[in-house]
């Protein structure tokens, strides 16, 4: 765990709202208590009105969305004390667990997305205005979702083996074309 400043960006709630009056904030935390101390059953109409008053407070409405759609008291309670000024820990994400591969399934499954990221890249080029005859555009494809005939634990691997790197959304890219340009 790792302890997040209140005047960070990167916190689990984004940007901290500017001011936010005494009243108000008093009215969240009360909201909250009533939450908390509800059951599950009688706390709907409370959800919506936690849902107004954290509008009020211009707190980020994804993660007004999030705590309320889910339901978390933890994270309601978590997002007063923030908005109090409180440092809060948050767990730091840990790294997926890397399986021993075979170096011959690694071999075929990096031939295998070579050849798909150079087909993605020809196809990509053979649309009509990006080719080199018509305005001299490059393709600009430089990450792929990975071929679904290896596991992802093939694909970590390869990024643990430093051959591959994760660009987010399921995507990889070639780490040795960072060297190319």
């Amino acid at each position: 765990m790792y302890r997040v400043s209140m005047s960070e960006v990167s916190s689990p709630f984004g940007k901290r709202p500017a001011q936010i009056a005494p009243a108000l904030l008093s009215e969240v935390a009360a909201a909250a208590d009533a939450i908390a101390t509800a059951d599950a059953a009688s706390a709907g109409p409370k959800w919506g009105a936690m849902h107004k008053a954290l509008l009020k407070a211009k707190v980020d409405p994804q993660v007004i969305m999030r705590l309320v759609a889910a339901r978390d008291v933890a994270g309601l309670q978590l997002l007063v004390r923030w908005l109090r000024g409180e440092e809060i820990a948050v767990e730091a994400k840990s790294e997926p667990t890397v399986v021993a591969v075979d170096i011959e399934v690694q071999r075929s499954a990096m031939r295998a997305f070579r050849k798909r990221l150079r087909l993605a890249r020809l196809d990509a080029e053979s649309r009509l205005g990006v080719g080199p005859m018509s305005s001299g555009k490059r393709n600009e494809i430089d990450a792929i979702i990975p071929p679904r005939e290896y596991g992802v634990e093939v694909w970590e691997a390869l990024v643990a083996a430093g051959r591959l790197r994760r660009e987010g959304g399921g995507f990889y890219a070639l780490v040795d074309e960072l060297n190319d340009d």
